[in-house]
Parts: structure tokens; sequence; C-alpha cells
């Protein structure tokens, strides 16, 4: 049986109801049609990331409690989310570790690299697993030994942690983790440690739905990489500097805003034009395809199906692209083919999404919410739709 308490929008009419809100009013506070607000009620539309965060905010309640996050309740994801009361642990006595001897730098170095190769990987049941003793002994060693270096580690070490609280739906956690991480890359020295520590920090705003504080903060970001930019632009630089612009375009559009999201997706493809293929440092992902993979999502935001497809059309991604990048571009273009009611298109992207990353797929709230609102609008059996929908833990 179909667990229809999976609808964001069926829990989004039940808080409105409860705060003594008509849908009208509602509509009216979130800047969006009644007509729309009504369709994602009943379930026979996707609520876009920008509408959950709007709502959330108006209503005065987490993000999360949208969502439905943590989804605790399904088995196959027990052994993850297990190790979170570890990890808390570990980040409430950051500066307080114990007293056992860490390994050489350049054997944490060595750990490090597998903890970031498991995030590009989506692997959040082994990210999970191995990260709490590894931050108890990054913090020990930059204790021990204060070079930069160390401090360089457990940026990336962090930097894991927050993509992973903040992908099983620990929003508390993850905030808490963002401090952790500026904190950390202030002791490296380094801006390009600094320009991610700031956007990361802008998943909270995200989040929240203050959409304008975060691109205030991505604009100082900039700011503060400038001079870096202009005396060394190379491709660590502009990977870092254009994923600034990529969250800003996240940001604008959620925001409803087209004329800056069109002018920072300009300036990324400005920088994307610098280097030959997309690359990855510090843990982010920049180039012409990520670049796309935004532009795609920013059209879903701004309700333009048509040109989410046709940017879809020019993706062209390097082999070399982490899995959690190409996963997100499917869960996005499944977005847009929902947008178009192309139903059938939308189960395709979903199951190359499944295909590429599970672990990202099944843990997604859009992946859930466009699953529950295409299982609404199959009126005749589809038993591929079902098995993805039990997959998900959307079935009994």
């Amino acid at each position: 049986m179909f667990d229809d308490a999976a609808h964001v929008g069926r829990t989004i009419a039940a808080l409105r109801k409860a705060s003594g809100l008509t849908q009208l009013q509602l509509a009216n506070k979130v800047n969006v049609s009644l007509s729309l607000l009504q369709k994602v009620e009943v379930g026979d539309r996707a609520a876009t990331h920008g509408l959950m965060s709007a709502v959330a905010r108006v209503l005065r309640v987490p993000l999360e409690r949208l969502t439905g996050q943590p989804y605790t309740d399904d088995r196959k994801d027990e052994k993850t989310h297990r190790h979170i009361d570890a990890l808390r642990a570990v980040l409430r006595r950051y500066d307080l570790p114990d007293e056992v001897p860490a390994r050489t730098v350049a054997e944490l170095a060595r750990d490090v690299d597998g903890i970031a190769r498991l995030r590009r990987d989506a692997e959040y049941a082994k990210l999970a697993a191995r990260l709490p003793a590894l931050l108890e002994e990054l913090a020990r060693a930059a204790r021990e030994s204060p070079g930069t270096d160390v401090w360089s580690l457990l940026v990336t070490a962090y930097h894991a942690t927050h993509t992973l609280v903040y992908r099983l739906g620990y929003g508390d956690l993850a905030e808490a983790v963002e401090h952790k991480l500026t904190w950390a890359a202030e002791q490296t020295g380094n801006p390009l440690a600094g320009a991610l520590a700031q956007r990361t920090r802008c998943v909270s705003f995200q989040s929240a739905g203050d959409f304008a504080a975060g691109l205030r903060l991505m604009d100082t970001a900039r700011d503060e990489l400038d001079d870096e930019l202009r005396s060394r632009p190379a491709g660590d630089v502009i990977t870092v500097y254009g994923s600034l612009h990529l969250r800003s375009v996240t940001l604008a559009s959620r925001a409803g805003d087209s004329g800056t999201t069109r002018a920072h997706l300009d300036a990324a493809r400005e920088l994307a034009d610098r280097i030959d293929q997309d690359q990855v440092h510090w843990g982010l992902t920049f180039g012409s395809a990520n670049s796309t993979t935004h532009e795609v999502a920013a059209h879903v935001e701004l309700g333009d199906g048509p040109a989410a497809i046709e940017a879809a059309h020019r993706w062209r991604a390097p082999r070399s692209m982490p899995r959690t990048r190409r996963g997100h571009h499917h869960i996005d273009v499944a977005r847009a083919h929902l947008v178009n009611d192309d139903r059938d298109a939308a189960l395709r992207s979903l199951l190359e999404a499944r295909r590429i990353a599970p672990q990202l797929t099944r843990l997604h709230p859009m992946v859930r919410e466009m699953t529950a609102v295409l299982v609404t609008l199959h009126r005749r059996s589809n038993p591929e739709l079902t098995n993805y929908a039990h997959w998900l833990g959307l079935t009994g």
C-alpha cells in the first residue's frame, strides 16, 4: 500500500490549516499562483525546492517537517543512520580529542582521500562508518602537529561530514558542521578553503529559504577570492570561484529571480570556458557539464520545463565527473520532464539516477516527492513505478 504521507503537498495542507491560513493566503505569502498550490497540495504537481523552503519559512517549521527527513524507517539505510550519534559526540568534543597519539600526516591523508572518494561516489553508509574515528584522529593530529596540511585534511573531512548529514536530513547537525568547517578553514590560511567553507555555510540559508542572505554571502566570498583569481587563474581557483557562482544560481532560481539566475549562469559559463572539462578541487566539481546541470535545475525552479529539457540536451559529462553530480543531473532532468507532464521520461530519468548513484537517489527528498506524484497521476497499474516506490520505502 502506498504511503500517502509521502506527498509533501499533504503535509503542506495540514500545516497550512493548522496555521489558520487559506490556500489563497499561503499562495500570496510564498509568491506562487493559487492553482499551483492547489495542485501541489492534492499531489498532482511536485513541489519545488523553492516552494518548500518558502512554505517552511512562512509556517515557521523546519524544512525537514515537510520532507519527512531523516528517513529512518527504511532498513536499507539503517546502517547509515546508526552512526549519527557517534558523529554528534565527535563533533561536540571537536576541541577535546582523546590522548591517544595520532598517526602520521601521510597516513591520515590516505584515509582522507578515501573519504573524499566515498563522498564523490555517494557511498554514504561507508562514509558514515568511517568518519567518527577519522574526525577524532584528525582533531588529535591538529593539536599535536598544528600545520596547514593537517588543517586542510580536517577541512576535507568536515566537508564530507556535512554532505553526509545534510543528505541524511539532519539539518541541525549540518549547520553545526558548517561552523566547524569554517573554523578549520581559517586555520589553513588558504583562501580556497575559506571559500569552500562559505559555500558550504550557504546551505543553511538555502534550506531556511533565506535566499537574499545566501546571495550576499556568496557575493562576499567571491570578493574575497577576486585577487586569487586575478593573480593565479589555475584550475583549482577557477573551480572554487565558479562553484560560488553556481551556488548563487541555485539561490536566485529558488527565490524566483530569473535575472540574477541568468547573470550567475553567464558568469559561470565564462569561467567554464577557461578549462578543458569539468574538474574537481576541494570536493567541488566545476566546468561546462556541472554548469548545465545547475541550469537544468534553475529552469525547473523557475517553472520553465521546456528550457530545462533544452539545456539537458546540451549536457556532456566527462567520464571523470563524480557520481554525485551525474546522479543529481538525472534527478533534475526527471523534475523537468514532470513539469512538462512527460511521466514516462521522468521515470526513466529516475531509474538512471538510481543506476548511477543509488544511495543519493534513495535519500533525495525530490526523488520521493516526484515518485509520490507519479503514483498519484498514474491511474493504471505501472509495475516499474510500483517497484521504484517500493525501493524508496514508499509502499508497505
